[in-house]
């Protein structure tokens, strides 16, 4: 594997592309770390009754709109965010992926999916009894984004 650096003053923003044959293992972990790297100690500022939080964005499993707020999904809590679903997409990193027209999921976070092919499927997530549903329109946007993910022979 070779490394190159171009340097292009035309650019507006800031660029990382991986050439490779194939998806690999080599190629994936890269793209991990990298992922990580860009994004480590980024936090979210959510609230919940009078406290403000700041989380970490993998403590986040998933965000939802519940009623005219955003609710902001961890393990063991449930905070809300003045962002709107929209802005969290523009925002958010690569590993969060909006699943229905109420949520985004942080896809690090998923212990499994039961698919229903009659209405919205079931994410489970690690660590927690918590599910979120995934619309069928968003389905195989979905399965395509944990494919990448799963290791390959």
């Amino acid at each position: 594997m070779k490394i190159k650096v171009e340097f292009d003053e035309n650019l507006t923003e800031e660029e990382i592309v991986i050439r490779c044959r194939e998806p690999n293992d080599e190629t994936l972990a890269l793209q991990k770390k990298i992922s990580e790297a860009l994004h480590s100690g980024l936090k979210l500022t959510v609230t919940r009754s009078d406290m403000e939080y700041y989380l970490e964005l993998p403590e986040i499993l998933f965000f939802e709109t519940a009623g005219s707020s955003v609710a902001v999904h961890t393990v063991n809590q449930i905070y809300e965010t003045h962002l709107r679903l929209y802005e969290l997409e523009e925002l958010l990193p690569g590993n969060f992926l909006r699943v229905s027209k109420s949520t985004i999921l942080n896809i690090e976070q998923i212990r499994s999916v039961r698919k229903n092919i009659t209405g919205a499927s079931e994410v489970d997530f690690r660590g927690t009894g918590k599910k979120a549903f995934v619309s069928r329109s968003y389905f195989k946007v979905l399965t395509d984004k944990l494919d990448e993910k799963r290791l390959k022979k």
